[in-house]
């Protein structure tokens, strides 16, 4: 996924508004969904100062033991999202540099596969795929562990864990044990041309309805993840209602919404470098993108004077954390994590803003090594408001959430 919200930018906040006093103060990633075990917003409101802590000596005591030392060698292998690997042209090497210069990546090398979205890489690795590390995205951290796929971790092998407020981390807490290192932190929106894109066919303001508009039929694309077709169907039926929270009735409605939605797209994209390419090359004027699609779109040379905004519908935008989790199956435990370790120091999530827009999960010294401060104002990164609901909404765990893909996989395939 390569999802840059401002991926970057939630790692920039300045002054007393840091991302973990914001997270606390707008409900963090919850929604009322009513799985508050992974309900990270409840979490935090409950937690006051104590979400500067990270997680509790109580709650690593309660996770696994492991040995790198002792396990054999072999590949471990990373499902990741495109661009987090650690090619030096096209993916993230700083992400893993740290676990790559220590004593075990010659018996035990990286090797990464690409994932598209959760849906896929939860269908997938359910069907009998058994990579070491996965990389799903936090409201997703139920089903794999209800479908026995990931083991808790084990703190000891994360130093830097603390450096993650309890408002994102909590997210990945089930039954008082941790399953996630949460890493990227961001938005999901349009990306639109707006010489070529208007509104006024939907009341003038900016609004996921512009989907519906055929005048820009064949000129829009949407990510094939099923869950965020629905919501997205949600928003424009309900207006800035939590999209995490739907009854079979309204998924129903949204399905419909969605169908109409369908015939106005180019495609439903899986890789991000797909549609950023698309846009460029003039088959687009409007797609959904993560924050480092939109930047990439916005700066390429091929986009000089075009008036690319990413947009902020009346209806609020999705938003997202996502990490690293341990394969159950995983015969070396200990070095995946210490692999997982690597993405979680301050000058990982540094670079995570400055590579790829998006905030950092870390935040301990972080701020301090960002040096594009230009992401700050361009993604609102100073602007708590811009972070909480109806602005954003943040995934959550969804207790109907097959109905969700089921519904979403049937609009894809009408």
């Amino acid at each position: 996924m390569n999802e840059n919200m401002t991926r970057k930018g939630f790692v920039a906040l300045t002054g007393a508004t840091s991302l973990a006093a914001f997270l606390a103060a707008c409900g963090g990633s919850s929604s009322d969904s009513g799985s508050s075990a992974a309900d990270s917003g409840s979490s935090a409101a409950n937690s006051g100062d104590a979400q500067a802590e990270g997680i509790s000596s109580e709650e690593a005591a309660a996770g696994g033991s492991f040995d790198p030392a002792s396990e054999p060698g072999g590949p471990i292998e990373v499902f990741t999202w495109a661009g987090y690997d650690d090619s030096e042209k096209d993916g993230a090497p700083w992400m893993w540099s740290q676990y790559q210069e220590g004593e075990y990546n010659a018996d035990s090398p990286l090797k990464f596969t690409f994932l598209e979205d959760d849906g896929q890489a939860l269908a997938k690795v359910g069907s009998g795929y058994a990579p070491d590390i996965i990389h799903p995205c936090i409201a997703y951290v139920v089903q794999w562990k209800e479908g026995g796929l990931i083991q808790p971790l084990d703190m000891a092998l994360l130093p830097d864990y603390s450096g993650i407020p309890e408002a994102i981390s909590a997210g990945g807490l089930v039954d008082g044990v941790q399953y996630i290192v949460p890493f990227d932190v961001g938005f999901s929106c349009l990306t639109y041309d707006a010489d070529k894109i208007n509104f006024d066919n939907v009341g003038g303001e900016e609004s996921w309805e512009v989907l519906l508009d055929d005048r820009f039929k064949g000129r829009m694309a949407l990510f094939s993840d099923d869950v965020a077709v629905i919501k997205i169907g949600h928003l424009i039926n309900e207006g800035a209602v939590d999209p995490n929270v739907q009854t079979s009735e309204q998924i129903a409605a949204a399905k419909e919404t969605a169908l109409k939605i369908k015939l106005n797209l180019r495609n439903y994209w899986t890789s991000q470098t797909e549609t950023v390419n698309d846009f460029v090359n003039g088959n687009l004027d409007a797609t959904y993108t993560w924050p480092d699609g939109f930047w990439k779109i916005k700066n390429h040379e091929k986009m000089k004077g075009r008036n690319i905004k990413y947009m902020q519908p009346t209806q609020g935008r999705l938003a997202w954390v996502c990490g690293m989790v341990l394969h159950s199956a995983s015969k070396q435990p200990g070095r995946a994590t210490m692999a997982m370790a690597a993405t979680n120091t301050p000058a990982a999530g540094a670079l995570l803003t400055d590579k790829f827009q998006y905030a950092s999960a870390q935040q301990n010294g972080v701020m301090d090594l960002i040096e594009d401060k230009a992401l700050i104002s361009a993604f609102d990164i100073d602007k708590p408001e811009a972070w909480a609901p109806p602005k954003a909404w943040f995934e959550a765990p969804l207790p109907n959430y097959k109905e969700f893909v089921t519904a979403g996989q049937e609009v894809k395939a009408s």
